[in-house]
């Protein structure tokens, strides 16, 4: 397997944070894999076989463009023999400065045509330009050159979202009062525009990123020195069930099926965005 992972370019940083690309020779077995849910948007450019995949109880096949998120749930995916794929990983408003479809069109868990989405074939296009590429480097010169025409300038309703950063690192404060007393503007205004720009309410990114928190704890500590007493008590939950709850919620395992998956090594975290 062919794998790499390529920073965005420093002009399109806080659109998406960098392409993943991977190619599976027709001779190799195919592969299984999982990526953890990280809020953000997908955007898969498929020059191989179909890829098959699923998100909780949805299943899904991926042919040659789909947009994908924000990505709320664990993804299975598996890439067959001869698979050829670019992903795109968007952050924050970065799919709606580029595409302008508001966030709130697409459901969790759904897979999408990017044409359908903006009625035009454009991204059809697109993928006959990519696809006669035989350099990867050149399929992704295309994309960035693509992102740099059309990308527009964040609006002023999702600026103050980005400069919002603070009042989720804390969870005892409310960020939608803080940044609607911030921008003298209503609590309603702002949990439009978290829809409207990212897909997800304030609520629901609060609950994630504590829960990420978690995760990233987990992956640093020995499976036999966890304290899942004293998890629960540093990450603010309520107990070992409500814990238990966000995990089924989030992956659909236990926390301690997790750690056994973790082992395995067939578990991706995703390159966060700077938000997160």
């Amino acid at each position: 397997m062919n794998s790499q992972l390529v920073e965005a370019d420093e002009r399109l940083a806080t659109v998406f944070s960098h392409f993943y690309s991977v190619q599976l020779d027709k001779s190799e077995p195919a592969i299984q894999q999982q990526l953890l849910p990280n809020y953000e948007l997908l955007l898969i450019v498929n020059f191989g076989p179909d890829v098959p995949f699923s998100l909780g109880d949805n299943h899904h096949t991926i042919h040659q463009t789909a947009v994908l998120g924000p990505l709320q749930k664990m993804l299975t995916y598996t890439l067959p023999p001869g698979a050829d794929v670019i992903v795109v990983n968007f952050t924050l408003n970065g799919f709606y400065r580029l595409l302008g479809v508001p966030m709130q069109q697409l459901k969790p868990g759904e897979l999408y045509d990017p044409d359908i989405l903006l009625d035009k074939s454009c991204f059809q296009d697109l993928w006959s330009q990519l696809s006669g590429m035989q350099k990867q480097e050149d399929r992704l010169e295309l994309l960035t050159d693509y992102a740099l025409t059309f990308v527009k300038p964040s609006e002023a309703g999702a600026l103050s979202l980005l400069d919002s950063v603070n009042y989720f690192k804390n969870l005892a404060l409310d960020p939608v009062k803080l940044l609607a007393q911030t921008n003298q503007v209503s609590t309603r205004r702002i949990q439009t525009h978290f829809q409207t720009y990212l897909g997800y309410s304030a609520k629901e990114l609060s609950r994630f990123l504590r829960f990420k928190k978690v995760l990233h704890f987990l992956y640093q500590q020995p499976p036999t020195t966890i304290d899942w007493h004293d998890l629960v008590l540093t990450f603010g939950y309520y107990d070992h069930s409500h814990l238990i709850k966000d995990f089924t919620y989030f992956l659909g395992i236990s926390p301690r099926k997790f750690l056994k998956q973790i082992a395995t090594g067939g578990v991706c975290i995703s390159k966060s965005g700077k938000f997160y």
